[in-house]
């Protein structure tokens, strides 16, 4: 018996993988902190800087994908926290500036993994709310929590087993409850910012 070509076979194809699996790794840790710096700069309105930002992480994720379909049955975990990054970059961007949500075809990414980060949007939007409530901004509230409103009616639609789902059951029910704190938060926002018109006309 001599197993040595068998074992040459093995041994090369693993190599492959492990060299893939490190450029995947990269790519994904790559992809994963520019998305949070797109993020940052949507929060403090640097959105001339995104742009260049953005065509960075698109390719990363180009290339990420190919070593992806290289081997999916072993690499396509990897996908998934990416894509829900960069998901919840395009949908949060997207709702800032007013602009029609892409669907996860236009943007390339895996519908699942596309419904999972749009239910991390909600949590963006509430931190967005929260900055403009501090800066005395009041004229979108309203349009982000009916842009978060919506978001959960549709995720709270989707009514698979877990199995196919993931952990999008509990992004929903997390998404609930910052959705009622924001709710609060805005109320309470607009009619002190209400109060503060109406002493500053009655001068």
């Amino acid at each position: 018996m001599n197993l040595k070509k068998a074992f040459s076979e093995i041994s090369n194809l693993f190599d492959i993988l492990y060299n893939d699996r490190e450029k995947i790794l990269q790519l994904s840790r790559n992809i994963i902190r520019d998305c949070s710096i797109s993020i940052k700069h949507i929060h403090r309105k640097e959105f001339r800087m995104l742009q260049d930002k953005n065509n960075t992480i698109k390719t990363n994720l180009q290339n990420l994908v190919k070593l992806v379909n290289k081997n999916p049955d072993i690499f396509s975990k990897y996908l998934k926290t990416p894509e829900q990054e960069f998901t919840e970059l395009i949908v949060f961007h997207s709702i800032i500036s007013k602009k029609e949500i892409p669907p996860p075809s236009e943007i390339k990414v895996n519908p699942i993994n596309f419904a999972l980060g749009l239910a991390d949007v909600i949590g963006e939007l509430r931190r967005y709310a929260l900055d403009n409530i501090r800066n005395s901004q009041t004229q979108d509230l309203n349009y982000i929590l009916e842009s978060m409103d919506e978001i959960y009616t549709y995720l709270f639609s989707i009514d698979y087993p877990s199995g196919i789902t993931q952990d999008l059951r509990r992004k929903v029910d997390v998404a609930r409850n910052i959705i009622e704190k924001t709710r609060g938060d805005i109320s309470l926002a607009i009619q002190m910012n209400d109060l503060k018109q109406c002493f500053e006309n009655e001068r």
